[in-house]
Formats: C-alpha cells, structure tokens, sequence
C-alpha cells in the first residue's frame, strides 16, 4: 500500500465516490443522505490506511467530525426480548 498523501488525491476522491455511490447510509447514526466517507481506523492511529477501502465507510459530515479522531465503539443491540 503506497503511503497516505492526502484525502485530495484523484484515487481517494474516485474511493469516495464509488463508497458513496454504493451506500448513502451513515454507519455511525443509520440514517441515509451521508456525504463524505469516515476512515473507520482513523488517520492520526494508522497513516497507511489512508486510501484503503476497507478502512471507509459513508458517513454524515456532522456524525463524523463528531466522532473526532477516536476508534469505533463496539455497539450492542437491543434486542426487543431475550432469546
């Protein structure tokens, strides 16, 4: 993988656009009409992710400056009864 040169590249913005066009679902919030795409292991921990598609998801401007520069959670379901 060839080292992170900025989210400006033709490659990264042509990634964003395929991710985009795929999905337009926030991974982080569930609702549609993201856009702008979320490195899921973010930058500042792992540089050479960078244009690594496996490493981006769609999300919502907001939803992702929100989460800042901070690993994912783990999410639980709420199951609506026991199994």
């Amino acid at each position: 993988m060839s080292r992170y040169t900025g989210r400006s590249t033709r490659a990264f913005r042509k990634m964003r656009l395929r991710i985009l066009e795929m999905s337009d679902i926030c991974w982080l919030c569930g609702q549609p009409g993201a856009d702008t795409v979320d490195h899921i292991i973010p930058l500042s921990i792992d540089p050479s992710r960078g244009e690594d598609p496996t490493n981006l998801l769609p999300a919502h401007r907001a939803c992702n400056s929100s989460r800042g520069a901070k690993m994912p959670e783990a999410k639980t379901l709420n199951a609506s009864r026991i199994w």
